[in-house]
């Protein structure tokens, strides 16, 4: 999932979100969102539907299966 991360950090750019503001509106440790951007981890199939839903993306944008909405 190489280009989840490059992908979420691009729409927090344009939303002008930073990613610790992104970590507070998940719930989860700043750490554990930069593990999921710079895709050292995968974050849960939930938590993917969460992020394409505050990105106002689809999943398949986030995975990499198609190109932006």
């Amino acid at each position: 999932m190489k280009i989840f991360g490059e992908r979420v950090k691009e729409c927090l750019k344009e939303k002008n979100i930073t990613q610790k503001e992104f970590a507070r509106i998940l719930n989860v440790q700043p750490s554990t969102l930069c593990e999921w951007l710079s895709d050292h981890n995968e974050p849960p199939m939930q938590s993917i539907v969460e992020i394409a839903k505050l990105l106002d993306v689809s999943t398949d944008y986030l995975l990499g299966l198609k190109e932006y909405d």
